[in-house]
């Protein structure tokens, strides 16, 4: 039984406002923040904006003073900060280089051979408590060849995406909450592992699927999206209820075994089912 860093474990609770806790932080203002906004001050003016999707593009708007503040008490309690994280920085990349796979830098405008960047920050040392929880054959080619942190990737993607052993964090996702950060990245490494599957293993988990999708019955975590649009996410595809199953059997495993043990039976027999080869494909950790 193995435990998760903390901003992993958060992924469980539920994400409260911090409203009360930060001056001017509006409703509004917060939802922009969360998903990867921020506010600027330019020649004595006032800036909200950001990626719109990935790193391909960015849009401004005029903003205030008091958006500033709201934006700087809002990053300074969710946001990844960012600064010259070296030792986080050289830490994971010999951590990945150790097992074959690339760390790289996405950012639009990156020097060729540049992988440090300060906007990166405090991500580095998440992304190194994260892998190494994780059982060392999840982090390894072909399952996944190399990381990337910033820029964009495949068109269909808004904020993360897994393709051809690449795990891409976007700046979107950089420039966010800590809490989606971890949710995509734990979701894009379940992504990963899906493509390793044995046939007769997706198989079952496919027939679990189709049952669970049929009662409904799925976990909601929010991050990014709302829990109600993340269950519905997982009864749209497979593949997209084996990535968000992975990322919630490492983050919550408890919460996880404590929802299947409520279902009704019939439901409940489906779901340990499906764990019993969550449990397989992590070659029998699990997670408190």
């Amino acid at each position: 039984m193995r435990e998760v860093p903390p901003d992993a474990r958060g992924l469980a609770e539920p994400w409260l406002s911090l409203r009360a806790s930060v001056a001017h932080l509006t409703p509004e203002l917060e939802r922009e923040f969360r998903f990867g906004q921020r506010v600027i001050e330019l020649e004595g003016k006032y800036r909200l904006g950001g990626a719109i999707k990935g790193g391909s593009s960015a849009m401004w708007i005029p903003a205030t003073r008091e958006d500033f503040d709201a934006y700087r008490g809002w990053a300074a309690l969710e946001a990844i900060p960012r600064g010259r994280r070296y030792v986080a920085f050289y830490r994971v990349r010999r951590y990945l280089s150790r097992r074959g796979v690339e760390l790289r830098n996405g950012a639009l405008g990156t020097p060729p051979g540049r992988v440090f960047s300060t906007h990166h920050g405090n991500a580095y040392g998440m992304l190194h408590r994260i892998l190494g929880a994780l059982p060392d054959s999840h982090v390894r080619p072909p399952r996944v060849r190399a990381i990337q942190l910033g820029g964009w990737g495949p068109d269909s993607a808004k904020a993360s995406a897994y393709e051809s052993g690449v795990v891409m964090l976007y700046d979107f996702a950089l420039q966010g909450a800590r809490r989606t950060f971890v949710g995509l990245l734990l979701h894009e490494l379940g992504h990963a592992a899906e493509g390793g599957l044995d046939e007769e293993v997706r198989a079952e988990l496919r027939r679990a699927h189709a049952r669970l999708t049929a009662a409904g019955a799925f976990l909601g975590v929010e991050f990014l999206l709302d829990a109600e649009s993340r269950r519905a996410y997982q009864a749209s595809v497979f593949e997209e209820y084996f990535a968000e199953t992975y990322m919630i059997y490492v983050s919550q495993g408890e919460r996880l075994r404590r929802f299947i043990a409520g279902l009704p039976p019939g439901v409940r027999e489906c779901w340990e089912t499906a764990y019993a080869r969550f449990v397989e494909v992590f070659g029998g950790i699990e997670y408190k």
